[in-house]
């Protein structure tokens, strides 16, 4: 039992709780059958993430990839097209990834659903 309790004052999120307040906040853990919407948008944030990772370090692998292969041609003008194909379609694929959430952002605007937020655009489709 706390005899004398300590104030956390400046805690992130806590502001001047006590520390059995604190400890009951921690200990609340995530509540899924509560949560459904926000579950939903940290699953589909969490995917983009990972695709986005993924997508860049493709880029980068295949960027190098052409480039040494374009080093390495040796005056080929078929290893140096191919190489040069290469390095065209990892930009391609790069500007593809950037482009595609702004892409989003307008078509959501345009069709005036909320494509860009997971959890409003859920409770929308779950009352229809």
């Amino acid at each position: 039992m706390i005899t004398n309790p300590i104030k956390l004052a400046g805690a992130p999120g806590f502001g001047s709780a006590q520390l059995g307040e604190v400890k009951s906040k921690l200990t609340q853990g995530y509540n899924p059958s509560t949560d459904v919407a926000g579950g939903l948008t940290k699953i589909v944030s969490n995917v983009l993430a990972i695709i986005t990772i993924i997508a860049g370090l493709s880029f980068i692998y295949f960027f190098m990839v052409g480039a040494i292969n374009w080093i390495t041609a040796g005056g080929e003008a078929q290893k140096a097209t191919a190489a040069r194909t290469m390095i065209m379609n990892a930009l391609i694929g790069l500007m593809i990834t950037v482009i595609a959430y702004p892409a989003l952002l307008l078509l959501s605007r345009l069709l005036g659903m909320p494509l860009a937020n997971p959890a409003e655009l859920f409770n929308q489709l779950r009352f229809i």
